[in-house]
């Protein structure tokens, strides 16, 4: 289960309706431990520039850059968020081809800028697919 607060979960929103119809991606900071919470996120630039209606890339840079603001805190990187302009919020096969284990994988759908979905995934390696992942909303 993926504990996140709301807002957290607007600041996500608000960026997802800004970027629209474009994809954006960020960050999500926090502590796995025996509840993964999610403390912070950090939206980066999707670095996609040839498909970004339909692709995103975070940077090396953006992922180290952002690792280093969660150390110093106690905290890490355990999620990565994405939009998906008009389309569900479910992996795609891209989605799938560069998913990594270990991450939550939170895809926000929108339509027409308005109407938000919010779902998580957790990528199994072995089975090499995506496994829904409760959102419970704290706050």
């Amino acid at each position: 289960m993926l504990h996140i607060g709301k807002n957290e979960l607007n600041s996500i929103k608000n960026e997802v309706i800004k970027n629209y119809p474009l994809e954006c991606c960020g960050l999500l900071v926090g502590m796995n431990t025996s509840e993964k919470k999610v403390v912070e996120v950090h939206a980066v630039q999707n670095k996609n520039t040839e498909r970004t209606q339909d692709r995103y890339e975070i940077s090396g840079k953006d992922f180290m850059k952002t690792d280093r603001i969660a150390s110093k805190k106690g905290l890490q990187i355990i999620g990565i968020y994405h939009s998906h302009p008009d389309h569900p919020a479910v992996p795609s096969a891209f989605d799938t081809e560069n998913a990594w284990s270990g991450y939550s994988y939170m895809i926000v759908s929108v339509e027409k800028r308005k109407d938000i979905e919010f779902r998580a995934w957790i990528f199994d390696e072995k089975r090499k697919l995506f496994i829904e992942e409760k959102i419970n909303c704290i706050g």
